[in-house]
C-alpha cells in the first residue's frame, strides 16, 4: 500500500514604494511525502520517503571569493562551518540524555549534524536550530526589482525611448530526495536509534539523507536594457549563480560557482526588400521623388493589409562567463578546485520574412572556451553557421 501527499506554500506581493520602481516577492516551500506498507510481510515494513524545498537567503556569503591554489581555495564561510561541527554535535547529543539506551554516540559527520550546520552557515533562515526540514516560520522571500523612472529624465528622454534597471534574486535549500532507516527505532518525539551491521546502536534522526543543496542565481545581480530613439535595443546584464551540494556520503560540500558578462544588441529594419531588383538610376526631380514616396508607403500598407511584415530583425549577443568548481573535504578542511573555464561567446542571427508562410534565418555563434586545469582539459573553438528555411501552414 502507498499513499502520498504535497504540502505546496507560494507566496507572492508586488510592492511599488516609489514611482516607477517595482518589487515583485515571492516565497515558496514545497514538502512532498510517501509512505509504504509492505503487508506481505511480518511486521508490515513501514517506508517513509519523499523531497523538500524551500527558499531563503544565502546573501552573506554570495560574494565571497572562491581563492585560489596559491592559499588553498580557502573559504571563510568553509572554515565557520567546520568549526561550529562539534557544537552542534553536543546539542544534537544532547538531546540524548535521557534516551534508555546509553550505547552509542551522534557521529560528527552524521546528517542531524552536518545539515543544520551547514544551514547556519550559509543561510539567514537557519537561525541556529537543528532542523533538517526548516518549518515554515524559516521561509524566507526571493525578489525581482524593475526601475523604469530614468526614461522621464531629460537627458535620458532625449536620447531614449526607453531605460529599464534589472535586479533578480533567487535562493533554494532542497533536499532532493530521502527515505527513512529500515533498522530505525523511536524513543521519544522524532528522536530514535538505528541498529549497526555489528548489533550496536547509533543515536539517528528517522531520515537518511544522502545530499542537501543550495541554488543561488542573481539573474541578473544588476541589469540595464535600453531602447535608442532610432529603436535599436541595447541589453546589458551581470549575472552570478552559485551551487552548494552538501554530501553526507562523500563527507564533502562541492560549490560551483559562474559570473557571466552579458551584452546584447538588436535592431529592425522596417520593410526591407531583400530581392528588389535595383533597376536603372535615374535621377528624377522633387515631385517624381514624393511620388515614390507616396507609391512606397502604399506598398508597405497593401503589405500590412495582406498579412505579410518585410521586416528585418538581427541580433548581436557577446557573452563572457567564468565558472569554477571546488570540492571541499570536511574531515580534513582541504580545497581543490575539480573543474571550470572560461568561456566566450559571439552570437548573431537575422531573421527575414519572405512571405506569410517562409521565414529565412542565417545564424553564425563562436565559442571559446580556456580551462581552469590545463592538466585534464585544453582550450577549444567552435563555430557553427548556416542559413534556415522555415515553412509554416499555420499562419
Amino acid at each position: 500500500s502507498t499513499s502520498s501527499s504535497t504540502e505546496d506554500l507560494q507566496l507572492k506581493a508586488t510592492l511599488e514604494p516609489v514611482r516607477d520602481l517595482k518589487i515583485d516577492l515571492n516565497a515558496s516551500r514545497t514538502d512532498n511525502r510517501s509512505k509504504s506498507i509492505q503487508f506481505m510481510y511480518e511486521g508490515s515494513p513501514t517506508t517513509l520517503s519523499g523531497s523538500f524545498n524551500m527558499t531563503t537567503i544565502s546573501i552573506g556569503s554570495a560574494f565571497e571569493s572562491v581563492g585560489d591554489a596559491n592559499n588553498g581555495y580557502r573559504s571563510k564561510t568553509f572554515d565557520k562551518f567546520r568549526a561550529s561541527l562539534s557544537h552542534f554535535r553536543d546539542r544534537v547529543q544532547a538531546q540524548y540524555a535521557d534516551a534508555p539506551l546509553a550505547a552509542g554516540t551522534v557521529g560528527e559527520y552524521s546528517g542531524d549534524v552536518l545539515i543544520p550546520a551547514f544551514l547556519d552557515a550559509y543561510t539567514s533562515s537557519a537561525g541556529g536550530t537543528l532542523d533538517i526540514f526548516p518549518s515554515l516560520s524559516r521561509l524566507l522571500p526571493n525578489w525581482t526589482v524593475r526601475y523604469s523612472g530614468l526614461s522621464k529624465v531629460a537627458w535620458f528622454a532625449d536620447h531614449f525611448k526607453s531605460v529599464n534597471i534589472n535586479h533578480s534574486y533567487k535562493s533554494v535549500y532542497s533536499v532532493g530526495s530521502y527515505a527513512s532507516y529500515s533498522s530505525w527505532q523511536e524513543y521519544m518525539g522524532g528522536l530514535g536509534f538505528i541498529t549497526n551491521a555489528d548489533g550496536s546502536y547509533s543515536p539517528s534522526s528517522m531520515y537518511n539523507i544522502s545530499t542537501v543543496s543550495i541554488n543561488e542565481a542573481f539573474s541578473p545581480l544588476l541589469g540595464m536594457d535600453v531602447t535608442l530613439q532610432n529603436n535599436m535595443t541595447v541589453k546589458l546584464e551581470y549575472r552570478t549563480t552559485r551551487v552548494l551540494n552538501l554530501s553526507m556520503t562523500s563527507v564533502q560540500i562541492n560549490e560551483s560557482r559562474s559570473n557571466d558578462w552579458v551584452i546584447g544588441l538588436g535592431y529592425k529594419i522596417s520593410d526591407f526588400k531583400l530581392f528588389n531588383a535595383a533597376g536603372r538610376r535615374k535621377v528624377k526631380s522633387k515631385n517624381a521623388k514624393n511620388a515614390e514616396q507616396q507609391q512606397k508607403a502604399q506598398q508597405t500598407q497593401n503589405a500590412r493589409t495582406k498579412g505579410v511584415n518585410h521586416d528585418l530583425n538581427t541580433r548581436l549577443d557577446f557573452s563572457l562567463r567564468d565558472q569554477a568548481a571546488i570540492t571541499r573535504d570536511i574531515a580534513s578542511g582541504v580545497s581543490s578546485a575539480s573543474s571550470g573555464n572560461t568561456a566566450l561567446k559571439i552570437s548573431f542571427a537575422a531573421d527575414y520574412t519572405l512571405s506569410r508562410m517562409l521565414t529565412l534565418t542565417f545564424y553564425y555563434d563562436r565559442q571559446t572556451n580556456t580551462p581552469l586545469l590545463s592538466s585534464s582539459s585544453y582550450p577549444t573553438t567552435t563555430r557553427d553557421f548556416g542559413l534556415s528555411l522555415k515553412f509554416s501552414l499555420t499562419r
